[in-house]
């Protein structure tokens, strides 16, 4: 079915079109497809990926959603990246639903996050689409084998009492003596499959309700039922969260929530649009953390575009994505550097090593490299550097002349790793498989652990934790066998500080507190410096409070913040209004910021006492100033206002059961204002029609709605902003 995203919702998301990166060229077929389509008879029905040639602006998408919470960024992503490749796709899908009912093409499938369009056609109409101007080239969809047999054959073990080898020697256990087994971190296995049914990953599977029974999907065959007819799936998906109920326990993350993707076949082979598909499902479904196992050799440069596209957009969206380097180590006259890491282990990861000193961008992709239990290289293990130099529109970690981009960034066991058997729902390999892809998901339980410890973390600082608490094996500092060295899962885990270390905040008053308020109000005149240590850019909230003389807490004002890396918020001469109506008394002023409302990582407080009420006050507010105006570097709210249409700040906010919002309106327009849940459902109307020029004041109210996250949006004539609101219940 075609999918699309067209509530108004979806239209006052957008700010700004899909930017266009690529030229017309004198053909848009592929040069693996040209042969193909000579040879082909006149109804064959072959495979095909069309990539579009307006590509998500990434940065620009990072920045979007840099103001917003890590539990919040998947969805706020996955609804703009769908919105946008709707409307660059749709033309061409149109075209190519009435070839459909013509009988020429089959199999019709939108791809968000890669801005393609998969399908089944014939070579007439396959050459029909060569000289559109929405296109930037359309490939061959070849099914190719995406790893190597295990190295050692499958046999089913007994029953054992244990933790496997590899678990120890990546320190997992000493994590979990902390409390910390991966609870509440959805892992996505991409891969061959995964036999739910096994007693060590049964209790801990996906819910996917009603649409998805079997706790994921089958790309490879079209349908919702992602059960293992391989082994390999199975198998990493039991060293990443098995839990040891059969009887040995195999998994780093024990206790995180297994989804099953099934994109390759039961020989191990498959299509990168597959892949690209199930990544579309785990952004769109919440995943914290994707593991992926496979790769392949010799893409194309427009495949690995596609792939560092993609990743690039799943890593600001706050998914940790751990892929394999390849087993092509042993084999470098056939795949020699800088082309023996599979793609896309070649992508960069979100974090550079202090080591890299060939220029080039951040990525989204941790690649793994194997070990022995002795901690040597795995010889099979593939080895850097790689080359972005010819790859639009980055060309960058040159290579010959240049250093290129260090590649695998960590490593971890990967030989002979013993996990779950894909026959038996309590068996086990008794011998083990060996290869990076057994190394990948310890890697993405390790992360597990961290996000289950600090679910804040980004893909970024998980990185650099993994990478700066590895142990060293190689030469010193990062390099191109070991990266920066096996994966320690507890040093890692106590490198990550604790949040509460992250934020401090100081008020500094114009006078000796207490501050004296007369009965009719007045003003309380201070400076607040709120200083972060972050390592990337942050979303949090500063809120005030005001303890009343009856102990009572009062809520005064709430605002959405970016504690940006290596910038203080700095709000000189900010204003407190004390409303004449508040009760006589003293009071005790606080500001707080964390990361959540209401959970504080760091306050300050000062004393003032109110001399007496007025009844004449009746209906003053407590009136806030400063946070708007001033900062160190950037805006601190989340979102700037344009300076002749905006929303104000709802207050209160979060609230409880209604808050208010303000339009600012230059000239009468038309005004659509709406209420929006996370899932893009219009949930209330606020205004459809014409407005005066001016301010104009409106109220929603949730008495009927569930606790949680909404959008206020609105849209007058081209211009349109979005407001975010929290209701607690």
């Amino acid at each position: 079915m075609r999918s699309r995203f067209g509530s108004i919702f979806a239209m006052l998301f957008v700010a700004v079109l899909l930017v266009g990166t690529a030229q017309a060229a004198p053909t848009l077929i592929g040069e693996d497809l040209q042969p193909v389509l000579a040879e082909a008879s006149a109804s064959d029905m072959i495979p095909v990926v069309v990539l579009m040639a307006q590509r998500h602006n990434v940065e620009e998408l990072s920045a979007m959603v840099e103001g917003f919470r890590a539990d919040e960024r998947k969805a706020v992503m996955w609804n703009e990246v769908s919105l946008r490749a709707d409307r660059s796709q749709d033309a061409l899908l149109d075209y190519l639903y009435e070839l459909e009912q013509s009988g020429t093409v089959e199999r019709i499938r939108s791809l968000k996050l890669a801005n393609a369009v998969s399908f089944h056609g014939t070579p007439a109409s396959i050459n029909s689409l060569s000289n559109r101007e929405d296109i930037m080239e359309i490939l061959y969809s070849q099914e190719e084998k995406v790893f190597e047999d295990p190295v050692s054959p499958a046999q089913m073990a007994d029953e054992l009492d244990e933790i496997v080898t590899g678990i120890n020697i990546v320190n997992a256990p000493d994590v979990w003596a902390d409390g910390y087994t991966g609870e509440g971190v959805l892992l996505a296995i991409i891969d061959t499959g995964v036999n739910y049914n096994h007693l060590d990953v049964a209790d801990h599977m996906w819910d996917g309700g009603g649409s998805y029974p079997n706790h994921g999907y089958d790309f490879y065959n079209s349908d919702n039922n992602p059960y293992d007819d391989n082994g390999h799936g199975t198998h990493t998906a039991g060293t990443a969260l098995g839990d040891g109920t059969a009887g040995s326990q195999t998994g780093v993350a024990p206790d995180a929530t297994l989804m099953a993707l099934k994109v390759f076949s039961s020989g191990g082979s498959g299509v990168e649009s597959d892949t690209w598909d199930a990544l579309d499902f785990c952004i769109a479904h919440g995943v914290d953390v994707t593991s992926l196992s496979a790769g392949w050799t010799s893409a194309s440069t427009t495949i690995k575009q596609a792939f560092r596209e993609q990743y690039d957009l799943m890593n600001a969206a706050g998914i940790v994505s751990i892929v394999a380097a390849g087993n092509e180590g042993s084999y470098q006259n056939w795949y020699p550097i800088p082309n023996n890491v599979r793609t896309p282990g070649t992508v960069p990861p979100p974090w550079l090593h202090a080591d890299q000193t060939e220029p080039g961008g951040t990525g989204g992709v941790i690649t793994a490299g194997a070990t022995e239990d002795n901690d040597t290289i795995a010889s099979f293990s593939s080895r850097g550097p790689v080359t972005w130099d010819n790859v639009s529109p980055w060309y960058d970690f040159d290579y010959s002349p240049g250093d290129g981009l260090y590649k695998p960034d960590v490593c971890a066991p990967g030989v002979n790793v013993k996990s779950l058997d894909y026959s038996s729902n309590t068996g086990y390999v008794q011998y083990g498989w060996s290869g990076t892809s057994m190394a990948t998901p310890h890697i993405a339980g390790a992360a597990a652990l961290l996000l289950s410890q600090n679910p804040t973390l980004t893909p970024a600082e998980i990185c650099e934790a993994l990478e700066m608490t590895a142990v060293e094996l190689g030469a010193a500092g990062k390099d191109n066998t070991f990266g920066s060295g096996r994966i320690d899962c507890y040093a890692a885990s106590q490198y990550n500080p604790g949040p509460g270390d992250d934020l401090t905040v100081t008020i500094t008053p114009s006078v000796t507190p207490p501050y004296y308020i007369p009965p009719g109000g007045g003003n309380m005149i201070f400076d607040v410096l709120i200083e972060n240590n972050y390592g990337s850019n942050t979303p949090g909230v500063v809120w005030i409070e005001a303890i009343l003389p009856n102990s009572n807490t009062y809520h005064v004002d709430t605002y959405n913040v970016i504690f940006r890396t290596g910038i203080d918020i700095v709000v000189n001469n900010f204003s407190q209004h004390v409303p004449g109506s508040a009760p006589a008394g003293s009071y005790t002023y606080v500001i707080k910021a964390g990361l959540t409302y209401p959970n504080d990582l760091a306050s300050d407080s000062f004393e003032f006492i109110k001399l007496g009420n007025s009844v004449d006050s009746a209906g003053e507010i407590w009136a806030t100033k400063g946070f708007e105006q001033y900062t160190t570097d950037d805006d601190v709210s989340w979102q700037s206002l344009p300076s002749d249409f905006g929303l104000s700040q709802a207050y209160p906010n979060p609230f409880n059961p209604t808050t208010s919002v303000t339009l600012s309106l230059p000239y009468t327009e038309e005004v659509q204002m709406s209420v929006f849940n996370g899932l893009g459902q219009e949930v209330a109307q606020l205004q459809n029609g014409r407005l005066s020029a001016g301010q104009h004041t409106f109220t929603f109210d949730a008495s009927d709605l569930s606790s949680g996250v909404y959008f206020i949006s609105a849209q007058a004539g081209t211009k349109s902003m979005m407001q975010k609101i929290v209701l607690m219940k």
